[in-house]
């Protein structure tokens, strides 16, 4: 059993009305409509006053009859249109829309964090430490700052000196550093290196060896102030496998207004921890000589001091292991030297150990 009611908002005033009436206001209804926001209305002006007889309804000053009204009449004050309901829901659809947008722009901020996070993840990087310093100093020339060269078997030739380290040895290396700076702020004269050293489980089995790679290290550090700006040394595991390892060191020399690089090399026998000489590496006769000058040709464009040597007076420089550099690398066997204006090296890919 249910009960339907036709509801309406009166057109007059605002208020509720059911079956065609308002509640409010009257409108709708027989009754005649009241003009007037008062409780009471009065009759009109000059209307007849007539004193109430037995048997009529009313009283002394109310005109009327038997089964008339009375003559004044009960009117409800019009009521004006509520606009508080509509200006709520504007007010919370707006707090709603702005904290939507806020929401959105954290979201927005987050994400981007999450993305730069990984991005600095993935983002490949150098094993060695010379970017800061050698940047810093300008003894260090990579028109490629964001590129890093990883040598390959496959390579024609050994194009630039970094890191190729390996984690899957039975033996590591851990990176030191040693840095001197001046109690004066004002004094750029520093020393820095930095070097590896070779680790396996607990064992003191690379103490020898170690001990040889930090002399190399710290050769300068005593006489690093002879220099304007200092010294720094970086060391670099050109290559490590099973059976040897192989560490350069560039020296970088700051004086004035010009840097000097001088390269020295160590290689060992894991096993053993004896350093390899040059000679085991490869037979340095005159062959090799004018082999050399044939490579730097191909590799280097051609040196103008390599290329201006005699075979012979290659040969002894070679054969010098104060000035002789050579080396192993993922691609070949690297041979150089050090000379007035710098250093130069070749690859020799078909030596190996």
């Amino acid at each position: 059993m249910s009960e339907k009611r036709d509801f309406d908002f009166c057109p007059r005033c605002g208020a509720l009305m059911q079956n065609g009436v308002c509640q409010s206001c009257g409108k709708g209804s027989t009754r005649s409509p009241q003009t007037s926001d008062s409780y009471y209305m009065k009759n009109p002006q000059n209307q007849a006053q007539t004193q109430g007889n037995p048997g009529m309804q009313g009283g002394p000053g109310v005109a009327g009859g038997p089964g008339t009204s009375p003559a004044y009449v009960y009117a409800a004050p019009v009521k004006q249109k509520n606009h508080t309901a509509a200006v709520v829901i504007s007010v919370t659809a707006v707090v709603i829309i702005i904290l939507g947008l806020v929401i959105a722009l954290v979201a927005a901020l987050a994400n981007s964090a999450r993305e730069n996070i990984r991005s600095g993840q993935e983002r490949p990087g150098r094993d060695s430490y010379d970017d800061f310093y050698d940047d810093y100093y300008g003894g260090y020339d990579d028109d490629y700052d964001y590129g890093y060269y990883e040598p390959d078997e496959d390579d024609p030739y050994y194009k630039e000196i970094v890191d190729c380290t390996r984690t899957d040895l039975d033996y590591g290396i851990q990176w030191v550093v040693e840095s001197v700076d001046p109690d004066n702020p004002e004094d750029e004269c520093t020393y820095y290196t930095t070097y590896p050293i070779l680790e396996k489980d607990d064992s003191d089995a690379f103490n020898t060896v170690n001990e040889k790679i930090r002399q190399k290290a710290v050769v300068y550090r005593p006489s690093y102030k002879d220099y304007e700006g200092g010294v720094s040394t970086f060391g670099y595991v050109t290559l490590m496998d099973e059976e040897k390892i192989s560490i350069v060191f560039k020296h970088n020399y700051y004086k004035e207004d010009v840097t000097e690089i001088r390269l020295e090399s160590l290689t060992f026998r894991i096993d053993t921890g004896e350093e390899i000489t040059s000679e085991e590496m490869t037979e340095i006769d005159l062959d090799l000589a004018m082999r050399f000058q044939a490579q730097d040709k191909l590799q280097n464009e051609g040196v103008e001091y390599v290329q201006k040597l005699t075979g012979e007076e290659l040969l002894e420089i070679l054969k010098d292991p104060g000035q002789a550099v050579f080396f192993y690398t993922p691609v070949g066997l690297e041979a150089g030297f050090n000379y007035d204006n710098g250093w130069v090296t070749v690859t020799l890919k078909e030596q190996a150990l």
